[in-house]
């Protein structure tokens, strides 16, 4: 449990500047009470519906259980299908994992993911360096003692689509193999009590490594050594160094690629028809040749690359073959184009695709066709299903032209938040990595509107307090992909539309203002500043973003480098007084502007030294001034400050021990303070927190929202409804909570 260095609540603190009943009650030597009471029980928690959005990076399809299928993502759990509600459920939570395993910030991708074919009941996925079992398809894990092995795991890693890098005999689920990404081939069977290490297959590159596992169902068991039961036949691949056979239950190998593909061929795929033909993928990646190969029963290769313009030495990352029908084949190169075979591979015809989604309105309305390719296969009845960048897609017969994938993300949140704001009058409005920014004026329903149509990245957002449906967004595409690397700008319509900002539509945005922080004077739309990434300090426009021009600070020329990815927010207006904004400089302190930010002076330090703090003024009230210190692992950092006068002078907040985040809602009567909304530690308890006295007393409205303990990296109170609150989760998504109407 995280604990604080900040004095505990019941001890002698002294405050300068809280206003009030707090001054009131300290003067009188009255005990503070930082939590009220726990309301949990009373909050309600619901995915703010986005649809996906994240690389879906792997899916398992259980042979022969009509319905079953897992799908894991890079960054944000894993899943499993309910087919009567035709929606996802995720089966990473903090009531599915161990105790151990559940802590602030420490959630993320699978990188391993399966059901075991003899007991649909049974299943293993490889998280944070541990594999875990389920006997319940994922209600409960527990560990097995793979993690004392210490082998890596990546699940956003170059490796995360290729597999699956776990396999369970089809005749005993007690016998598992682990393929990892630098540390070889692992098994047990003891359903994981112990591990070994396979030392006869080579490590492969790093990164990659042992990266499919297939075993051959048909092939008969034997007893092995230890006098266990188990299949006979399994194939393994290794990145770089060699495709191999067991034809012993694993106890020798033959290296089979030098008569196929050869021992250097990058495996992306392997598969195993029902009639015995093995089948693998292999990636064109650094100057390796991209085909596609099978090999008999009786043990001859053919190489069955597609041919023809579209095919030849490409990146093959896709394979299936139909349970129902052993001569159709199935293939999918990186980006989405799909070859089709219906001969084994004698001949293949090439198909385009469209996205087609009635759920999920913006899925299908992409410019960018591009399919960024996980895993694909069939069902037992023969439906095709396919895991890739934005979800998960099915088709029930392809046919000849483009493959008409319909969507089948209902369910999946895995969108990587940066922002989200929740104007006066207007609906929350979310910034996000890959998909940009959307308007949400139905939090409960898949129609959002989506800001821009194609790849781009949302990084901060702010809006203006005389005319709250005006928001400035900075956006940059953070893989550079022309020809929309740049599109910070604004709305005038509470999010749902954008204009580029003239320097960015005439290319005269300066050197190195991207990324970071934006923000809009109360008092003025055209009056902005941006606090960018690396090592530059902010800029400011008085014409609405025509002309920008780097702020004085005067002796100070550079801040403290800041990553594009941070979550470090430090910059904000005031939400009253015109033309004044605030900066945190880490080594500096609190720096203030009051002539729209062409000039900076310093004016107070709450603390130093802090990466992933966030500054906000408060709504309504002038010079009013907070500081979350935020989370920067251990020894852990403090919590709360605020300042009454401008940054001048600060008071540490006592009740709340570290504060991740935080956020302003509307008050609980019409002359009382805005809400506060926090994320953090109050009383040695990890949580969320509200207060309706300035910080005096705060009450506990939740633990993980929705299960999941991921990094919360911006929150908003809602300025209408009373107790409502936005989440912006690192990896999973968006989250709003509200109490009951009897707990209002």
């Amino acid at each position: 449990m995280l604990t604080s260095s900040l004095p505990s609540p019941s001890s002698p603190f002294t405050w300068r500047r809280l206003a009030g009943a707090c001054l009131s009650l300290l003067a009188a030597g009255v005990s503070i009470t930082s939590q009220a009471a726990d309301l949990s029980d009373s909050y309600m928690w619901k995915p703010l519906k986005i649809g996906a959005g994240g690389w879906v990076v792997g899916m398992d399809i259980h042979p022969s259980e009509p319905g079953l299928m897992y799908v894991r993502t890079d960054v944000s759990g894993a899943y499993r299908w309910d087919p009567e509600a035709w929606e996802w459920r995720q089966i990473v939570t903090d009531q599915s994992m161990p105790a151990d395993y559940v802590a602030y910030g420490a959630y993320g991708g699978v990188d391993s993911l399966v059901g075991a074919p003899d007991d649909p009941d049974v299943a293993y996925m490889a998280f944070r360096n541990e594999v875990f079992r389920s006997t319940d398809r994922g209600e409960r894990w527990t560990v097995t003692g793979f993690a004392g092995h210490n082998v890596a795991m990546e699940p956003n890693g170059e490796g995360r689509q290729e597999g699956e890098r776990l396999a369970i005999d089809p005749h005993n689920n007690a016998v598992v193999y682990y393929g990892s990404i630098q540390d070889g081939l692992w098994r047990t069977i003891d359903a994981g009590v112990h591990w070994d290490r396979v030392a006869d297959i080579p490590a492969g590159t790093p990164h990659h490594g042992v990266n499919t596992i297939v075993f051959d169902p048909d092939s008969g068991t034997m007893d092995n050594k230890d006098g266990i039961t188990v299949t006979r036949t399994l194939y393994v691949t290794t990145d770089g160094s060699g495709i191999f056979q067991s034809n012993d239950a694993g106890e020798t190998w033959t290296d089979l690629a030098p008569d196929g593909p050869g021992s250097t061929a990058r495996v992306r795929e392997a598969t195993l028809g029902t009639d015995g033909t093995y089948y693998v993928a292999c990636d064109s990646a650094d100057g390796a040749t991209g085909s596609i190969w099978k090999r008999t029963p009786a043990g001859k290769w053919t190489d069955i690359t597609p041919g023809g313009e579209t095919g030849g030495n490409q990146a093959y990352w896709g394979l299936a073959v139909d349970p129902l029908d052993d001569q159709h084949l199935f293939a999918l190169r990186q980006g989405g184009l799909t070859f089709v075979s219906k001969d084994q591979g004698k001949s293949w015809t090439a198909h385009g695709f469209t996205l087609n989604s009635d759920d999920i309105r913006w899925i299908g309305q992409q410019e960018s066709y591009w399919l960024s390719v996980g895993e694909c296969g069939f069902d037992p009845a023969g439906r095709l299903w396919f895991a890739e960048g934005f979800g998960v897609w099915y088709v029930d017969d392809p046919k000849e032209g483009d493959i008409a994938w319909q969507v089948a993300t209902n369910g999946i949140e895995e969108t990587c938040g940066n922002d989200i704001i929740a104007p006066p009058g207007g609906s929350p409005v979310a910034a996000m990595w890959d998909i940009g920014v959307f308007h949400a004026a139905e939090p409960d329903a898949y129609n959002a509107e989506r800001g821009f149509p194609y790849f781009m990245s949302a990084w901060a957002l702010d809006w203006c307090p005389a005319d709250p449906q005006f928001i400035v967004g900075a956006f940059h595409n953070h893989l550079n992909f022309p020809p929309h690397v740049e599109e910070s700008g604004y709305s005038t319509d509470g999010g749902r539309t954008w204009t580029r900002f003239p320097a960015v539509e005439n290319r005269t945005l300066p050197e190195g203002l991207a990324y970071g922080v934006i923000a809009v004077a109360a008092n003025s739309p055209d009056h902005l500043v941006w606090a960018p990434a690396g090592d530059a300090l902010p800029s400011y426009t008085t014409n609405r973003g025509a002309t920008w021009t780097r702020s004085d600070f005067g002796d100070v020329t550079a801040n403290a480098s800041v990553a594009p990815w941070s979550p470090l927010k430090p910059l904000c207006a005031d939400r009253v007084l015109a033309d004044t904004f605030y900066f945190y400089h880490r080594e500096k302190g609190v720096y203030r502007s009051r002539d729209g930010g062409a000039t900076f002076a310093r004016v107070g330090n709450p603390v130093s030294g802090r990466v992933n703090s966030v500054l906000k003024a408060a709504p309504g009230q002038a010079g009013h001034v907070w500081f979350a210190e935020g989370h920067q692992g251990h020894p852990p950092v403090g919590g709360l400050w605020r300042s009454t006068d401008g940054g001048e002078n600060w008071t540490a907040l006592p009740g709340i021990e570290q504060a991740f985040n935080f956020g302003f809602g509307k008050p609980l009567r019409p002359d009382a303070y805005p809400t506060l909304y926090v994320a953090g530690v109050s009383g040695g308890e990890t949580g969320l927190w509200r207060s309706t006295d300035e910080g005096l007393t705060w009450d506990r409205i939740g633990g993980y929202p929705l299960g999941v303990f991921d990094w919360i990296d911006a929150m908003d109170g809602d300025k209408d409804v009373f107790g409502k609150v936005y989440l912006a989760f690192s990896g999973t998504g968006f989250a709003y909570g509200e109490p009951t109407p009897s707990r209002r």
